[in-house]
């Protein structure tokens, strides 16, 4: 039999997912309420057809489409599992920054700090902590991660640095929260082309 609190722990994270925008991941923690009850309404939420279950305690309101709801990329779920300051590394960054066209068959992610448990289709990257202590954001991640290694982009050095500087402009980026990592990139190199863009 379930209790009121249960109930309304259900209600609300019905009620919350229901009002929430489309391609949002949501966990366990993000609820008030008992574990229980709040896994419970997910789960049915799940089996309803309103969410993805995508790993354990991770779900995914995606868009309802006529062949059912779309699904998340793996580059977006690698993100979501090792959370704020993790990021595309390699083509992956390259191909999210818009400076190449080819998609890796195996996503590398740029995770800070200690490296999470295997996921498939996944090689994660160890990178600065303070890169979740910064909050930076997939595309800021990717940013850092060309600056290490701009061999990944089918585009010469100035056609990226240009890259760059667009995405700064359009504030898709955070110039000073670049350039606190850049200065503070254990790589040499990266921080002399970090200084090339920022000139």
């Amino acid at each position: 039999m379930k209790t009121l609190g249960s109930e309304s722990a259900a209600g609300a994270a019905r009620a919350r997912v229901q009002h929430a925008r489309t391609e949002t991941f949501f966990r366990r923690r993000d609820f008030a309420g008992g574990d229980r009850a709040v896994e419970s309404a997910l789960s049915r939420l799940a089996a309803a057809g309103e969410l993805i279950r995508v790993r354990r305690g991770l779900y995914w309101r995606g868009k309802k489409t006529r062949f059912g709801m779309t699904r998340p990329s793996v580059l977006e779920v690698a993100v979501a599992v090792c959370g704020p300051g993790a990021g595309p590394s390699g083509v992956a960054a390259a191909h999210l920054l818009g400076l190449t066209t080819q998609v890796p068959a195996t996503v590398e992610v740029a995770v800070p700090g200690k490296v999470p448990e295997p996921m498939p289709g996944v090689r994660f990257r160890s990178r600065p902590y303070s890169r979740r202590e910064h909050r930076l954001t997939p595309a800021e991640v990717a940013v850092m991660e060309i600056l290490r290694d701009p061999d990944s982009a089918e585009a010469t050095w100035p056609q990226v640095a240009e890259r760059i500087r667009d995405l700064i402009a359009d504030g898709t980026v955070r110039a000073h929260v670049l350039d606190t990592q850049a200065t503070n990139e254990p790589r040499v190199q990266a921080r002399e082309r970090w200084a090339t863009v920022a000139a």
